[in-house]
């Protein structure tokens, strides 16, 4: 079995691009400049989540868009000569991102509709929601530390920089 070959500078452009496209149908979605496909019932939560993901995912393609033009390596850092609004765009994409998620985590865990959770284990009953809000609430403390933390390296490493 040979190693997994990386994403190609061109490919994460264009995958960036779909990211991009479908992050930005989200969005207008979520201001209601397109239609809710399916209609507004389809919904399970209001359409500042459905904002907040557009958001999420158009971030992604920007970020994989900075990364094929700065001919990031497969770990995904630009390189050293790369300019520094590159950086700048890819910390901010990266701490938005995570903030985001942790929005959204912190949303399911305390006001999220206790009927669109499904599964858990059999003799919880009743109490599989209590448990998934839990769980929910684990997810979300680890996203937002994982924000404040990317926020805080990021931030000394972009100030080092100038």
């Amino acid at each position: 079995m040979r190693a997994q070959d990386t994403t190609s500078p061109v490919e994460m452009t264009w995958i960036g691009i779909g990211l991009g496209f479908c992050g930005l149908v989200a969005v207008l979605i979520g201001f209601e400049f397109v239609a809710v496909p399916g209609g507004r019932a389809s919904l399970h939560g209001p359409l500042w989540l459905v904002t907040l993901i557009g958001v999420i995912v158009l971030l992604a393609g920007v970020a994989c868009v900075i990364q094929g033009i700065g001919r990031a390596n497969a770990s995904a850092e630009l390189p050293g000569d790369a300019p520094l609004w590159m950086h700048a765009v890819l910390y901010l994409a990266g701490v938005t991102m995570l903030f985001s998620f942790a929005v959204l985590g912190t949303w399911i865990a305390f006001v999220g509709d206790a009927r669109s959770f499904s599964g858990g284990i059999p003799f919880l009953g009743p109490g599989n929601v209590s448990f998934a809000r839990v769980l929910f609430c684990f997810g979300t403390m680890i996203c937002w530390l994982a924000a404040i933390g990317h926020a805080v390296k990021g931030a000394r490493k972009l100030i080092k920089s100038i």
